[in-house]
């Protein structure tokens, strides 16, 4: 696995992160999606996800409002909370042009996709609007 400019690195990544990030995952050659915990010899990264699946409360609607972020086709339930340090890191990497690329890499535990992004009535929408009408991210 390589970190190309196609890798989306801007989660407070640092060298030494994605260097650690190369040397767990380096030898992948397929699409994965991996949660580990960063040693202590690491910094920690920022996790903007709220809700149960964090230890918190549901996050109530009035603490919300929907934003689109970035190029996003949908808006993502967004609050003011402040993002949390973690060691926890979910990597995402894949065939990107004929290599195994980095995707992604962020601070905290996998989520599912948000509701925009599947089609309306599936079983996987259905567990999409469950999961982020209790939870939200920092803006």
């Amino acid at each position: 696995m390589k970190i190309t400019s196609a890798s989306h690195t801007d989660h407070n990544l640092t060298a030494e992160i994605l260097a650690h990030i190369v040397s767990v995952f380096g030898t992948k050659e397929s699409f994965f999606i991996e949660t580990i915990e960063l040693p202590e010899s690491l910094p920690t990264v920022p996790c903007g996800l709220h809700g149960p699946v964090m230890g918190d409360e549901a996050i109530p609607e009035e603490e919300c409002r929907m934003e689109i972020r970035g190029g996003r086709k949908g808006p993502s339930r967004m609050t003011s909370r402040d993002p949390r340090p973690t060691r926890t890191l979910t990597v995402i990497g894949g065939p990107y042009e004929g290599e195994t690329i980095l995707y992604t890499a962020f601070g905290g535990p996998v989520a599912p996709r948000e509701p925009f992004e599947f089609e309306c009535g599936t079983e996987d929408y259905k567990a999409s609007v469950a999961f982020w009408s209790q939870h939200a991210l920092s803006r």
